[in-house]
């Protein structure tokens, strides 16, 4: 799972994407959890959008604010079969910039810690992610948030002592994961043809809560 990632995104990370000149100057910093705001790509027509969103996925059916489930991440073993990815993923598909991610590792040389992954090079990474929009029906109030779609580990995540990993999305598969034009075997085919070429690095975050404790459950 992803629970919690790091993200550093300013104007020239934008300008970049967009091979032009952002409209606006900004630097957005910092460590995302669930039910907290973050940014997301949309498709705005021929060109990217920015947006805020909040981190776990509220769908448009839901009777409530807040699920009783966690909707931080979607499987992409299941995302055309549950009802809170099937339609978000047809309609509402997104990119989710980070920098790292954290995770709790409970085996191997970094058991009982908190783990920050990253690339090597510090670039941004790009996840694949869904949002979706709900509306209280009796204040009008809208929500938009998002999830972000996780896969098998990547081997150095799993050799790290982790059992997922974000999909994250080469630039060139940008327009087409945006594209509101793609069927679902195309989308599932472009999730899984990613390719895992990245220099990863991981360090120590901060150790876990009653790891020893933990233990002693086993």
């Amino acid at each position: 799972m992803c629970a919690q990632f790091e993200v550093k995104f300013n104007s020239k990370s934008f300008a970049k994407l967009i091979n032009g000149e952002s409209d606006e100057d900004f630097f957005f910093e910092k460590r995302v959890l669930p039910y907290t705001n973050s940014l997301v790509l949309l498709k705005n027509d021929d060109s990217l959008a920015l947006k805020e969103m909040s981190f776990s996925l509220v769908p448009s059916w839901s009777k409530t604010k807040k699920v009783s489930f966690a909707t931080h991440n979607a499987r992409v073993e299941t995302i055309t079969e549950k009802d809170t990815w099937r339609i978000p993923f047809l309609t509402k598909r997104c990119l989710v910039p980070l920098n790292s991610f954290i995770e709790p590792i409970y085996e191997n040389e970094f058991a009982g810690n908190m783990v920050k992954f990253s690339e090597s090079n510090g670039n941004v990474l790009y996840a694949g992610g869904l949002w979706d929009q709900w509306v209280d029906k009796h204040s009008g109030e809208i929500l938009e948030s998002f999830t972000i779609i996780t896969r098998p580990p990547l081997a150095f995540i799993e050799k790290a002592g982790h059992d997922r990993s974000p999909i994250f999305l080469s630039e060139e598969s940008f327009n087409d994961w945006l594209d509101p034009a793609m069927k679902e075997a195309q989308l599932l085919e472009l999730l899984h043809s990613q390719k895992d070429d990245k220099s990863w690095t991981a360090e120590i975050d901060r150790p876990l809560k009653n790891f020893s404790n933990q233990l002693k459950l086993f």
